[in-house]
């Protein structure tokens, strides 16, 4: 299969919306966002309409704007070292696994301490997408409100893929009680955020198949904890496992190899896909996944979402007649 006909660098933003893309965390345009080096991965720029997902590199001393959105939220996930983040007010020590929510008009802010060695990685979603994100790199016009996609083409074809360690860094961490979600009410959640992970949420049966564990699949962001337009599932898929071949109706979603790979479906075709490698599938696009019986390793996958994938909680058990029951929290079976 020749490359131009899955990478996104090579698609329009159209054909993704149409058809859907592999891209990887190391990819993406280099920019500015809040004094960070950012790359979207996720974004207005290749068809996602509903969330914009980026990779935040932090540098030891780097330490971005304090800022907010007052119409959008944020979620941000610790991909690789350690750092801090503003979440409800304290600067709270964020590990690889933990993810700070944070609803629109609360402020928010990123460092990574001047003492660190390492770059701190976030990959974060914002829903709905922030243009004016994209003005100061040319990729956003604000007079004609539109983007700018001969800018963008030609800048993700020139565009060198980083690269990351393969060492998976992500786990369970419950430091800073006191900002957990599992401490605190959803209304407390929804009005001033909170601090997750991405190995502790409540327990999603039917998606994926040939588990011996009702918790190999965890809803972390969603309603019934009580944030908003942002979703987040985990998965641990093991050898034998397989994710239905899916859509969303209304949901553009990101789906992350966040350790292992595994043949995935997308579109109309099926791809081989390693670690850090991402399913760009917008709204009704068709997408899942399987690790073979002789596979030698489990993988973690995760989809970030908006807004949040109503379609697979109607049979959750914790959703009737338009509302949500919230859960209990139950750690990821791994492996």
């Amino acid at each position: 299969m020749e490359l131009e006909s899955y990478w996104e660098r090579y698609l329009t933003h159209t054909q993704i919306q149409h058809n859907g893309a592999l891209s990887n965390l190391g990819d993406g345009i280099p920019i500015t966002t809040h004094g960070i080096d950012t790359r979207p991965i996720a974004w207005p720029g290749n068809g996602f309409q509903t969330e914009a997902v980026h990779v935040l590199t932090v540098k030891p001393g780097d330490e971005s704007e304090h800022y907010t959105y007052d119409m959008a939220e944020e979620a941000m996930v610790c991909f690789k070292g350690k750092g801090q983040i503003l979440v409800r007010g304290e600067w709270l020590d964020v590990e690889p696994g933990d993810i700070a929510y944070i609803p629109e008009t609360v402020e928010r802010a990123v460092r990574n301490p001047q003492g660190n060695q390492d770059d701190f990685i976030l990959v974060t979603a914002i829903s709905p997408p922030q243009f004016d994100l994209y003005e100061a790199s040319g990729f956003y016009d604000p007079v004609n409100k539109v983007m700018n996609f001969q800018a963008i083409d030609y800048a993700k074809i020139n565009t060198k893929r980083v690269q990351y360690s393969s060492t998976n860094e992500m786990a369970f961490h419950d430091s800073h009680s006191e900002a957990r979600a599992w401490n605190l009410t959803n209304d407390e959640i929804r009005r001033g955020g909170a601090l997750f992970n991405a190995f502790y949420g409540g327990a999603l049966t039917g998606l994926v198949q040939g588990s011996g564990s009702d918790a190999s699949m965890l809803l972390i962001l969603f309603a019934g904890f009580g944030t908003g337009a942002t979703g987040f599932n985990l998965a641990c898929m093991t050898p034998g496992m397989t994710a239905d071949i899916h859509t969303h109706p209304v949901s553009d979603e990101c789906v992350v190899n966040w350790w292992g790979g595994n043949p995935c479906f997308l579109g109309d075709r099926w791809i081989e896909t390693g670690s850090y490698d991402c399913l760009l599938a917008p709204r009704g696009v068709r997408h899942g996944g399987i690790v073979p019986k002789d596979a030698g390793q489990y993988n973690f996958i995760g989809g970030l979402a908006a807004p949040p994938q109503l379609d697979l909680l109607i049979n959750s058990g914790y959703y009737q007649d338009g509302k949500l029951t919230r859960p209990s929290f139950t750690r990821l079976a791994v492996g």
